[in-house]
């Protein structure tokens, strides 16, 4: 991982001076967004409490006013507004542009200010915001993979359950290491959302509309990706779990992406509830046929808005490991400091002899 500063009150300091440059940059862009949102209304047309974006369209929301400004910032597209309008949206944009100047603004601090601006956009198209995988999860997930990638060549990672992309991009922030992402997600608007982020962000990165379980890319080097939990229907689709009546996506997911010929590791944020689904014991048989569960960690419910929203975090290998173990941890609250870095550490340690052991498999 990145090292961080170890000077107590020089890092408070900076850490204070962070908060307040990402609240401007927060600041600044919203007030772009909304001079373009207000400029481009026609109550005559619009309707904001529309939220269903796949059926409704032409309508205004935050986010497509924010993908105006983002491709107006860095590309001079042309915005449809009078120069009044204009001329307040440039006020702020070259104020943000001075800030970033005088401030050397990094990718994690842009991050940051985006995730914000994604806050204040779901709440606007009335999305859960539990779509969005929280710091803290993705932080602790940024470590699992460090412990898992080789850093000396580019990594090729892929999230088929991308969303906005946090989980993603707060990785690629916290590792030493180059990254080329791979992402898919079945709601368009969300796609475009992150490739707008990706854009703000100078990611490379190849991100797609579309339906995880109709493509299977070879050249990954490792899968992370927070599952969503929904019934998959789509008579199209067949494989040995969804033909013998399994419907729960993480199961349908887990099983096609065990497909990927090249060794590697999934890490996968699932709900506490999993392994009770309908179709439990046919994935279970499945994955055993197919691979290996290698580590279980249970997440503190301090990293979720609600105790019920609380999730674990699943590695999964494509190897079948049949004399392995799963390994399982259970995390303590981030207020235990010394207690939760010594069972990171273990975790850690975990993965790496996991990794050498199919380094090993391979080899042999």
């Amino acid at each position: 991982m990145k090292q961080m500063n170890n000077n107590t009150s020089t890092s408070t300091s900076n850490t204070k001076n962070t908060i307040n440059m990402i609240n401007q940059m927060v600041d600044l862009f919203d007030e772009a967004v909304m001079s373009l949102y207000y400029g481009l209304i026609d109550e005559n047309k619009e309707n904001t409490a529309i939220t269903n974006y796949d059926k409704e369209k032409g309508r205004l929301n935050y986010y497509e006013c924010l993908m105006q400004i983002i491709d107006y910032f860095l590309s001079d597209r042309p915005l449809n507004v009078d120069d009044e309008v204009k001329s307040k949206i440039d006020k702020a944009l070259n104020t943000f542009q001075h800030l970033a100047s005088q401030n050397t603004i990094n990718t994690e601090e842009i991050r940051k200010a985006l995730l914000l601006l994604d806050i204040k956009a779901f709440k606007n198209i009335n999305f859960p915001l539990d779509l969005i995988t929280p710091d803290a999860t993705s932080l602790l997930i940024a470590n699992l993979v460090d412990a898992l990638i080789d850093h000396k060549k580019r990594v090729e990672i892929l999230d088929f359950n991308f969303g906005v992309g946090n989980l993603i991009y707060t990785i690629c922030n916290h590792i030493d290491a180059s990254f080329k992402i791979t992402g898919f997600d079945n709601h368009s608007l969300l796609a475009n959302v992150a490739i707008h982020k990706s854009n703000m962000l100078m990611q490379s990165s190849n991100i797609f509309y579309q339906d995880a379980l109709e493509v299977l890319p070879n050249d990954i080097d490792i899968i992370v990706s927070d599952l969503a939990c929904y019934d998959y229907e789509n008579q199209a689709y067949h494989s040995y779990l969804y033909d013998k009546g399994v419907k729960y996506f993480p199961y349908l997911a887990i099983e096609h992406y065990l497909k990927i010929s090249k060794p590697l590791f999934a890490i996968y944020l699932i709900e506490n509830t999993f392994f009770q689904k309908e179709g439990s014991q046919a994935f279970y048989e499945m994955l055993k046929a197919n691979g290996h569960i290698d580590l279980l960690v249970t997440l503190p419910t301090s990293f979720f808005q609600r105790p019920q929203d609380t999730k674990s975090i699943m590695v999964v290998s494509n190897q079948v490991l049949n004399d392995a173990s799963t390994n399982v941890f259970i995390l303590p609250a981030l207020s235990k400091q010394d207690e939760f870095k010594t069972k990171l550490d273990e975790i850690t340690k975990c993965l790496k002899n996991s990794k050498q052991q199919l380094i090993t498999k391979n080899v042999h």
